[in-house]
């Protein structure tokens, strides 16, 4: 809340002094004020944008915490109908309507966010990707790679075996099933009560997820595979992008790279962080899969790879692979 009050005063503080007929643009965050990402991503894009922006009197809203709408399967239903001006999406929240972002939660692909943020920017930007053609794409970027975080240790993949995980989408549910284990569907603040009742047992999820919802609190035992990551889509209602003036649109086509190159310089360190704690203390274990695990992981998730490749489009997977081996060599 207090994030947001500060956004809400800098805006204002930014009408009034370019003028009481500065435009405003509600940009609705699904996710509480005091996140990470939306006090070192989107506040800070905030500021940058409307002190950019001034001149144009153009200036964006904050409006984080579900303000504006709390369900996160209706973020870009509300950009569409004018609820909110710009507005926070996840793809895969919505199976079936996004097929070609499913391949970047398949396994083996990206390694940290790093690589899945700049890869999912880069191919919408140059075409690749199907989706969002009614809306103007402000940003892509990604979470951390998917491990697996258990009360019981997982010295290997055999140990996956008849364990309750807690997934999100359709991809993670086929991922964990391939795995041997057995999907629970659940919001992410549940997960946590849900390991320590025992109704679960464990979550997959990035280590900086495990670590803001508390489940590494309750499952201390960590299997550090690359299983995928997730994708957030910022977008804008395509009606009110073309009202906007020239320089704005330049401004909107910097923005994909400002956030995701925020989103590396605070995600990225927060994850490593968490990771360095578990393999410190001696009440947590970390697991690197050996190679053989991660033939083996592969071997089991081909069918998933499969099924995804045949809903994207085209030789989207191999564009994805050539471009995640473009990024690692920069």
């Amino acid at each position: 809340m207090k994030t947001t009050l500060t956004g809400l005063a800098a805006g204002l503080a930014l009408t009034l002094a370019t003028g009481a007929s500065a435009r405003e643009l509600a940009f609705a965050v699904f996710v509480p004020a005091a996140s990470p990402t939306v006090q070192h991503v989107y506040q800070p894009w905030v500021d940058w944008f409307n002190e950019q922006a001034a001149a144009d009197d153009v200036q964006i809203t904050l409006y984080a915490g579900g303000t504006l709408g709390r369900n996160p399967l209706a973020q870009a239903q509300m950009v569409a109908d004018g609820v909110a001006d710009i507005g926070l999406t996840v793809p895969s929240y919505t199976p079936g309507v996004y097929p070609d972002f499913d391949v970047f939660e398949l396994p083996g692909f990206a390694r940290n966010t790093a690589e899945g943020s700049q890869a999912a920017l880069e191919l919408y930007q140059e075409g690749a990707l199907r989706g969002y053609e009614d809306y103007y794409v402000v940003a892509m970027y990604t979470s951390g790679a998917y491990m697996l975080h258990s009360r019981e240790p997982i010295a290997s993949v055999a140990d996956i075996e008849g364990q309750r995980f807690r997934v999100a989408g359709q991809i993670q549910t086929q991922v964990i099933e391939a795995l041997g284990g057995v999907p629970h569907s659940m919001g992410a603040g549940e997960m946590a009560e849900a390991i320590d009742r025992g109704l679960i047992d464990g979550a997959m999820t990035d280590a900086s997820v495990a670590r803001t919802f508390r489940v590494a609190d309750v499952a201390h035992n960590h299997y550090e595979s690359s299983l995928g990551v997730l994708v957030f889509s910022i977008l804008m209602n395509r009606s009110v992008y073309d009202s906007l003036p020239e320089h704005v649109h330049e401004l909107l086509a910097q923005s994909g790279q400002f956030i995701v190159d925020r989103q590396v310089e605070s995600y990225a360190p927060a994850i490593e962080a968490n990771i360095a704690a578990w393999t410190e203390s001696p009440d947590a274990t970390l697991v690197v899969p050996s190679a053989e695990d991660e033939a083996e992981i592969a071997r089991r998730v081909q069918p998933v790879i499969d099924r995804v490749a045949a809903s994207a489009s085209e030789g989207l997977i191999e564009a994805y692979i050539a471009k995640l081996e473009d990024i690692r060599a920069r």
